[in-house]
């Protein structure tokens, strides 16, 4: 066979098979775990505080205190945070002792920052690459999880990326940045309050582009 040809296939089977993983996640019998809020790679801006005091939280403290709190919060109010109606789906597990054993190794003299780090595919990809999946329970269908990007004080705005992962090969299938208004009283609200802005994005405006490429 013409080695053009044969060059030809195998880039049109490499699209096909990406292409079907894709819609996967759109396939409402296909099963959906949520992993959690991967928080090891955020940037903190600003003073991390509660607002009209002086009770100013360290970098320690965010990472044993919130990072866990966020992750908790929203695995215990599923009523509220409830990914169902984001990704059109009938059930969605849940499994974030991945993800919180990562959040317990964050680097603490990265943690803070002057400005948006604007993640890349390609540092997401490298993100992605070093979970270890095989102490999810349930490896199949696909994951979803969101790395954290930056929690804005100054600018009253957080940034997540979405990701979407093949649960048995590892492969990313889906990743976008999405920004989210924090709201709400306290610390831990407040931030939650963008992770629930983002939610909501997701299901009245990013689905149905996402599903468009999937076609």
């Amino acid at each position: 066979m013409n080695k053009n040809i044969i060059t030809a296939l195998l880039v049109f089977t490499s699209y096909s098979i990406h292409a079907q993983d894709l819609k996967s996640l759109f396939d409402r019998d296909t099963e959906i775990t949520w992993l959690g809020v991967d928080f090891s790679h955020v940037k903190i801006i600003g003073e991390f505080a509660l607002y009209f005091t002086e009770d100013t939280k360290d970098a320690v403290e965010i990472r044993d205190m919130y990072f866990p709190a966020w992750n908790y919060l929203i695995q215990g109010e599923r009523n509220k945070y409830d990914f169902r109606p984001m990704l059109r789906k009938r059930e969605v597990f849940y499994d974030i002792g991945m993800i919180m054993g990562i959040n317990e190794k964050t680097n603490m003299d990265s943690l803070k920052a002057h400005s948006v780090p604007r993640y890349s595919t390609k540092e997401i990809e490298k993100f992605v690459s070093a979970y270890d999946f095989s102490s999810v329970r349930n490896t199949d269908g696909v994951g979803i999880l969101f790395i954290a990007e930056a929690l804005d004080k100054y600018a009253v705005e957080a940034y997540f990326h979405f990701v979407a992962v093949n649960m048995e090969t590892g492969e990313i299938l889906l990743q976008d940045r999405i920004r989210g208004e924090p709201q709400g009283f306290g610390i831990r609200n407040y931030w939650a309050g963008a992770f629930y802005d983002v939610m909501h994005e997701i299901e009245d405006r990013y689905y149905g582009r996402w599903k468009e490429k999937s076609l």
